[in-house]
Protein backbone atom coordinates (compact mmCIF):
# COMPACT_ATOMS: atom_id res chain seq x y z
CA UNK A 1 0.00 0.00 0.00
CA UNK A 2 2.86 2.37 0.83
CA UNK A 3 4.34 1.77 -2.62
CA UNK A 4 0.98 2.53 -4.28
CA UNK A 5 0.69 5.78 -2.32
CA UNK A 6 4.23 6.77 -3.31
CA UNK A 7 3.50 6.18 -6.99
CA UNK A 8 0.31 8.23 -6.71
CA UNK A 9 2.23 11.17 -5.19
CA UNK A 10 4.85 10.97 -7.93
CA UNK A 11 2.18 11.01 -10.64
CA UNK A 12 0.53 14.06 -9.08
CA UNK A 13 3.87 15.88 -9.05
CA UNK A 14 4.23 15.31 -12.80
CA UNK A 15 0.84 16.80 -13.73
CA UNK A 16 2.02 20.46 -13.75
CA UNK A 17 4.87 19.52 -16.07
CA UNK A 18 2.43 17.93 -18.50
CA UNK A 19 -0.16 20.67 -18.33
CA UNK A 20 2.12 23.72 -18.60
CA UNK A 21 3.50 24.56 -22.05
CA UNK A 22 7.11 25.67 -22.36
CA UNK A 23 7.35 29.37 -21.62
CA UNK A 24 8.50 31.57 -24.46
CA UNK A 25 10.91 34.44 -24.47
CA UNK A 26 10.01 37.34 -26.75
CA UNK A 27 12.30 36.22 -29.56
CA UNK A 28 10.60 32.81 -29.74
CA UNK A 29 7.12 34.20 -30.33
CA UNK A 30 5.21 34.29 -33.62
CA UNK A 31 6.22 37.25 -35.78
CA UNK A 32 3.12 39.42 -35.34
CA UNK A 33 3.12 38.96 -31.58
CA UNK A 34 6.85 39.65 -31.33
CA UNK A 35 6.60 42.84 -33.39
CA UNK A 36 3.80 44.06 -31.16
CA UNK A 37 5.96 43.53 -28.07
CA UNK A 38 8.96 45.29 -29.62
CA UNK A 39 6.89 48.33 -30.58
CA UNK A 40 4.85 48.40 -27.36
CA UNK A 41 4.07 51.83 -25.92
CA UNK A 42 5.76 51.14 -22.58
CA UNK A 43 8.96 49.81 -24.17
CA UNK A 44 9.18 52.73 -26.57
CA UNK A 45 8.72 55.18 -23.71
CA UNK A 46 11.24 53.53 -21.39
CA UNK A 47 13.98 53.26 -24.00
CA UNK A 48 13.93 57.02 -24.78
CA UNK A 49 14.97 56.34 -28.36
CA UNK A 50 15.56 59.94 -29.38
CA UNK A 51 17.82 60.62 -26.41
CA UNK A 52 19.76 57.40 -26.99
CA UNK A 53 20.38 58.30 -30.65
CA UNK A 54 21.46 61.81 -29.67
CA UNK A 55 23.81 60.45 -26.98
CA UNK A 56 25.48 58.12 -29.47
CA UNK A 57 26.70 61.15 -31.41
CA UNK A 58 26.52 59.44 -34.79
CA UNK A 59 28.25 61.28 -37.59
CA UNK A 60 26.70 61.64 -41.06
CA UNK A 61 27.87 58.98 -43.51
CA UNK A 62 28.69 56.57 -40.67
CA UNK A 63 28.36 52.81 -40.96
CA UNK A 64 26.31 51.34 -38.12
CA UNK A 65 25.17 47.82 -37.21
CA UNK A 66 22.01 47.22 -35.20
CA UNK A 67 22.49 43.69 -33.84
CA UNK A 68 19.23 42.10 -32.80
CA UNK A 69 17.36 44.77 -34.73
CA UNK A 70 13.99 43.14 -34.02
CA UNK A 71 11.17 45.27 -35.38
CA UNK A 72 13.51 48.05 -36.53
CA UNK A 73 12.66 50.28 -33.58
CA UNK A 74 16.20 51.64 -33.48
CA UNK A 75 17.13 50.85 -37.08
CA UNK A 76 14.81 53.55 -38.37
CA UNK A 77 16.21 56.48 -36.34
CA UNK A 78 19.75 55.17 -36.86
CA UNK A 79 19.13 55.33 -40.62
CA UNK A 80 18.07 58.95 -40.26
CA UNK A 81 21.14 59.76 -38.16
CA UNK A 82 23.68 58.37 -40.65
CA UNK A 83 22.04 60.15 -43.59
CA UNK A 84 21.52 58.98 -47.15
CA UNK A 85 25.23 58.31 -47.68
CA UNK A 86 25.59 56.25 -44.52
CA UNK A 87 24.43 52.70 -43.96
CA UNK A 88 22.71 50.73 -41.21
CA UNK A 89 23.01 46.95 -41.16
CA UNK A 90 19.97 45.53 -39.36
CA UNK A 91 21.09 42.07 -38.24
CA UNK A 92 18.73 39.33 -37.07
CA UNK A 93 18.95 35.53 -36.77
CA UNK A 94 15.30 34.96 -37.75
CA UNK A 95 14.62 34.92 -41.48
CA UNK A 96 11.09 36.25 -40.97
CA UNK A 97 12.47 39.27 -39.12
CA UNK A 98 15.09 39.88 -41.80
CA UNK A 99 12.34 39.79 -44.44
CA UNK A 100 10.24 42.15 -42.34
CA UNK A 101 13.13 44.60 -41.88
CA UNK A 102 13.86 44.59 -45.62
CA UNK A 103 10.20 45.17 -46.46
CA UNK A 104 9.96 47.95 -43.90
CA UNK A 105 13.01 49.67 -45.43
CA UNK A 106 11.42 49.53 -48.86
CA UNK A 107 8.07 50.84 -47.65
CA UNK A 108 9.65 53.69 -45.70
CA UNK A 109 12.11 54.44 -48.50
CA UNK A 110 15.10 53.86 -46.22
CA UNK A 111 17.59 53.12 -48.95
CA UNK A 112 20.49 53.12 -46.49
CA UNK A 113 19.20 50.12 -44.50
CA UNK A 114 20.50 46.63 -45.25
CA UNK A 115 18.81 43.66 -43.58
CA UNK A 116 21.31 40.93 -42.70
CA UNK A 117 20.67 37.30 -41.75
CA UNK A 118 23.06 36.74 -38.85
CA UNK A 119 24.27 33.54 -37.25
CA UNK A 120 23.93 32.91 -33.52
CA UNK A 121 27.68 33.36 -33.08
CA UNK A 122 28.37 36.01 -35.74
CA UNK A 123 26.41 39.01 -37.08
CA UNK A 124 27.87 38.35 -40.56
CA UNK A 125 28.32 42.01 -41.38
CA UNK A 126 29.61 42.56 -44.92
CA UNK A 127 32.13 45.21 -43.87
CA UNK A 128 33.60 46.82 -40.73
CA UNK A 129 31.40 49.48 -39.14
CA UNK A 130 31.95 52.58 -37.02
CA UNK A 131 29.36 51.68 -34.43
CA UNK A 132 27.64 48.51 -33.26
CA UNK A 133 24.53 48.84 -31.09
CA UNK A 134 23.22 45.85 -29.13
CA UNK A 135 19.93 46.75 -27.49
CA UNK A 136 17.98 44.33 -25.25
CA UNK A 137 19.75 41.52 -27.09
CA UNK A 138 23.04 40.52 -25.46
CA UNK A 139 21.27 38.48 -22.78
CA UNK A 140 19.98 36.16 -25.54
CA UNK A 141 23.48 35.41 -26.86
CA UNK A 142 24.74 32.06 -25.60
CA UNK A 143 28.47 32.74 -25.30
CA UNK A 144 28.86 36.45 -24.72
CA UNK A 145 32.66 36.54 -24.17
CA UNK A 146 33.38 34.75 -27.46
CA UNK A 147 30.74 36.74 -29.35
CA UNK A 148 32.05 40.10 -28.15
CA UNK A 149 35.62 39.12 -28.98
CA UNK A 150 34.49 38.16 -32.48
CA UNK A 151 32.91 41.60 -32.94
CA UNK A 152 36.36 43.20 -33.04
CA UNK A 153 36.80 42.14 -36.66
CA UNK A 154 33.52 43.87 -37.52
CA UNK A 155 34.68 47.25 -36.16
CA UNK A 156 36.80 49.93 -37.74
CA UNK A 157 39.99 50.85 -35.89
CA UNK A 158 38.24 53.55 -33.85
CA UNK A 159 34.85 51.82 -33.83
CA UNK A 160 32.53 51.68 -30.83
CA UNK A 161 30.11 49.18 -29.30
CA UNK A 162 27.06 50.46 -27.41
CA UNK A 163 25.26 48.00 -25.14
CA UNK A 164 21.83 48.65 -23.66
CA UNK A 165 20.31 45.86 -21.61
CA UNK A 166 18.20 45.24 -18.55
CA UNK A 167 19.63 46.14 -15.17
CA UNK A 168 16.41 45.41 -13.28
CA UNK A 169 12.91 44.09 -13.88
CA UNK A 170 13.86 41.43 -16.42
CA UNK A 171 10.84 40.41 -18.52
CA UNK A 172 8.91 37.31 -17.51
CA UNK A 173 10.65 34.07 -18.58
CA UNK A 174 13.97 35.88 -19.02
CA UNK A 175 15.20 35.27 -15.48
CA UNK A 176 17.62 32.53 -16.56
CA UNK A 177 19.24 34.96 -19.02
CA UNK A 178 20.23 37.55 -16.42
CA UNK A 179 23.69 39.02 -16.29
CA UNK A 180 25.09 42.08 -14.54
CA UNK A 181 26.97 45.16 -15.60
CA UNK A 182 29.94 43.71 -13.74
CA UNK A 183 29.70 40.59 -15.93
CA UNK A 184 29.65 42.78 -19.03
CA UNK A 185 32.68 44.74 -17.89
CA UNK A 186 34.64 41.52 -17.48
CA UNK A 187 33.57 40.19 -20.88
CA UNK A 188 34.51 43.44 -22.60
CA UNK A 189 37.92 43.71 -20.93
CA UNK A 190 38.64 40.12 -21.88
CA UNK A 191 37.62 40.82 -25.48
CA UNK A 192 39.93 43.84 -25.73
CA UNK A 193 37.62 46.82 -25.16
CA UNK A 194 37.68 49.73 -22.75
CA UNK A 195 34.69 51.65 -21.45
CA UNK A 196 34.37 55.04 -23.12
CA UNK A 197 31.05 56.26 -21.71
CA UNK A 198 28.32 55.23 -19.29
CA UNK A 199 24.85 56.78 -19.10
CA UNK A 200 22.21 56.35 -16.41
CA UNK A 201 19.12 58.07 -17.79
CA UNK A 202 17.34 54.80 -18.63
CA UNK A 203 15.42 53.61 -15.58
CA UNK A 204 15.41 49.88 -16.33
CA UNK A 205 18.51 49.55 -18.53
CA UNK A 206 22.20 50.23 -18.33
CA UNK A 207 23.72 52.05 -21.32
CA UNK A 208 27.46 51.66 -21.82
CA UNK A 209 29.72 52.49 -24.76
CA UNK A 210 33.07 50.77 -25.37
CA UNK A 211 35.98 51.28 -27.73
CA UNK A 212 38.66 48.92 -28.97
CA UNK A 213 41.70 48.89 -26.75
Amino acid sequence: MAMVNLLFVLLLSLIPLVQQPQQQTGADRPLAEYLKIMEGERRVSELQIGKVIETLGIKPNAKVADIGAGSGLFTRPLAKAVGVNGVVYAAEIRQDLVDCLAQQARERKLGNVRAVLAAEDDPRLPEPVDLIVIIDTLHHIKSQPAYLKNLRRHLTADGRIAVIDFKADYPVNHEHLKYTLSDLEGWMRGAGYVRAESHDFLACNFFVIYRRR
